[in-house]
């Protein structure tokens, strides 16, 4: 019983010790402004190491249809089917509103990382750099010319 007790106090003195450390740390790493569109300086230090060739936005193609296309929809406008109940929207991403950042990178991070506090969850465990980078390349081929 002594053993229980003492691994219940540890494990709840780690999670609260982990709980105050990504609060402090949360805010710094990823602030947005009230409202609107806002940049990521790191993220968009990233670049693309994958070139965006007929190869490699075909992949990405593939990809965004097995992994993007539900909530995205087939032509990236936001509307797919998985996207209808979300709270925001996913993102129309043909058009030049990119919330998040619109370089390479900061693509690239949406995708690895997801965006806390929206149905956009995180691709990294799911896919692989490369492929990440591939989506990239094929987001960039339907939407605005940007950065």
């Amino acid at each position: 019983m002594g053993n229980s007790f003492r691994d219940a106090l540890l494990t709840s003195a780690l999670t609260a010790a982990l709980s105050i450390t990504l609060a402090a740390f949360g805010p710094e790493q990823h602030q947005h402004p009230p409202a609107g569109a806002h940049q990521h300086p790191e993220a968009a230090k990233l670049k693309n190491p994958v070139e965006a060739n007929a190869a490699s936005i075909a992949a990405g193609q593939k990809l965004y249809g097995q992994q993007c296309a539900g909530c995205h929809g087939d032509t990236g406008q936001g509307d797919g089917a998985m996207g209808a109940d979300l709270t925001p929207k996913p993102s129309n991403l043909t058009d030049a509103d990119f919330k998040h950042g619109a370089t390479d990178g900061e693509i690239f991070t949406v995708i690895r990382d997801g965006v806390k506090g929206s149905g956009m969850k995180a691709f990294n465990s799911k896919l692989t750099t490369r492929q990440m980078w591939e989506v990239v390349n094929y987001v960039r081929s339907i939407g605005p010319k940007t950065p």
